[in-house]
């Protein structure tokens, strides 16, 4: 019943958004030749169908690209790598500024061994989206690959101002390290790690020849058992959410069912998680999504039992953590949702989204300045986040830190948040501070944008009429 709905699910999905997606209106620059592989002989079945109904699917209508590209994922995932490069030029050649896309077809041509084709792509893909740190460690590794060091060591320092605790851009800049001979460097960036992930075979195995540079045999040995396993590619999250779907495994099946729950379809995916769970009632991802869908479901007690059995389970995972303290603070019990974001913090220290959530929570507590100083260290890793600015700004404010707050609020509307409150609570700061003639500059502003609000209309009055 699951792989049935699976492929099902994931056909309607590509229609759905292929409608919504569109392209030029033009037939594509290509041959109307749809890609199939030389042969599928030894292929489950299931996938079969899938690729079957892919095909249906853009011999309905071949000029919209998402189709091609969502035939390109389903090769992808199972390892069809020539007719996925071609279903991904093919969309491209409809619509040729998607970011996604050019990062699989950059991922595919990599995989075949064009690394300089590959590497070419994925950087169309980051003037594209400049701000997706994966794009640029997997740049810095295929550089590596060509021993490029400069070009590769730029592309992981990107990588970690985007990103700051990403492991991958860690370990990749550790391995420019060791080829540097620069082992105390790589070796604190390995550690750190390691501390955060304390089974990640690829920084074990990196650990261990820095041990054996360092004449630490033993230590070098004990690393090298720990990396027994290794992985060829680290995830992300381009990489999960698009490709990963087409694979017909038990974390795709998870992954189906939470699609269906983000679609509005909760009792459908209700059903396919609940017989997913009879499988493996102890997986971590499987009862993060339940109980996130429990509490879709305005089933609050199951939802909040179904996460805390997670965190009981899996004590150090950060998503439930996260996820756990959510659904508390929603639930107005925002002690337990506190006591879970330390944890999770403590676990993974650069996570920004737990730092704010800390920060939101304390403020609620009116603890301003312990929650001015998480909204500071969540903008560490979130510097654009103009929601944890604000709140940032309103606690300052409360500090009668003036100055500060309207710096902050100033720093909001650099960004593009050009809300009339984000202008009024600027003129607030100002009028304290006595700066009138800005503060009125300011509600002007705030005014224009809602006219009938009467105490921002007093403020502006008083702020004239200080000028006199």
């Amino acid at each position: 019943m699951i792989r049935h709905a699976f492929v099902t699910v994931i056909v309607a999905a590509v229609l759905a958004l292929g409608a919504c997606a569109g392209g030029s209106g033009e037939s594509p620059p290509v041959s109307d030749e749809i890609p199939r592989p030389a042969s599928l002989d030894g292929v489950d079945p299931q996938v079969v169908e899938l690729i079957e109904e892919g095909i249906k699917v853009i011999e309905e209508d071949p000029s919209v690209a998402l189709p091609h590209a969502g035939l390109g994922m389903m090769y992808q995932a199972h390892g069809m790598f020539e007719p996925a490069r071609i279903a991904y030029r093919q969309a491209l050649a409809i619509e040729p500024v998607n970011a996604r896309w050019l990062y699989h077809l950059a991922r595919v041509e990599q995989l075949t061994g064009e690394v300089d084709a590959a590497i070419e792509t994925i950087g169309q893909s980051i003037v594209l989206e400049p701000r997706y740190a994966p794009s640029y460690w997997r740049r810095g590794n295929w550089y590596l690959s060509l021993d490029d060091l400069g070009a590769a060591e730029a592309d992981f320092t990107t990588a970690l101002e985007l990103a700051p605790g990403d492991a991958a851009a860690q370990i990749g800049m550790a391995r420019v390290r060791i080829s540097q001979r620069r082992e105390q460097e790589a070796e604190r960036l390995l550690e750190t790690v390691l501390l955060e992930l304390p089974d990640d075979p690829p920084a074990h195995r990196l650990l261990g020849e820095v041990r054996e540079l360092q004449g630490k045999t033993a230590e070098a040995e004990r690393h090298r058992e720990l990396a027994r396993v290794d992985h060829a590619t680290r995830g992300d999250e381009w990489t999960d959410n698009d490709i990963l779907r087409f694979k017909l495994d038990f974390a795709s099946h998870v992954q189906l069912a939470a699609t269906l729950a983000s679609a509005g379809r909760v009792e459908r995916a209700l059903v396919a998680f609940e017989s997913l769970r009879e499988q493996r009632p102890s997986d971590a991802r499987l009862l993060l999504h339940l109980g996130r869908t429990y509490l879709a479901a305005n089933r609050l007690s199951e939802g909040l039992a179904t996460l805390e059995r997670g965190v009981e389970l899996h004590p150090r995972d950060p998503a439930l953590l996260g996820e756990t303290a959510a659904a508390y603070h929603g639930a107005q019990q925002p002690e337990r949702a506190l006591e879970l974001l330390e944890r999770q913090i403590e676990i993974k220290p650069h996570d920004g989204l737990a730092h704010a959530r800390r920060g939101a929570i304390l403020q609620g507590f009116k603890q301003y300045r312990e929650a001015a100083e998480s909204h500071s260290r969540a903008l560490t890793y979130r510097p654009r986040d103009t929601r944890v600015m604000r709140l940032l700004a309103e606690c300052l404010g409360h500090l009668r830190q003036y100055e500060a707050a309207a710096a902050t609020y100033q720093q909001v509307l650099s960004f593009g948040d050009l809300g009339a409150d984000v202008f009024a609570r600027l003129g607030f700061m100002l009028h304290r501070l006595g700066r009138f003639a800005d503060a009125e500059a300011a509600l002007i502003k705030a005014l224009d944008l809602e006219p009938d609000h009467a105490d921002w209309s007093r403020l502006l009055e008083d702020s004239r009429a200080r000028q006199g």
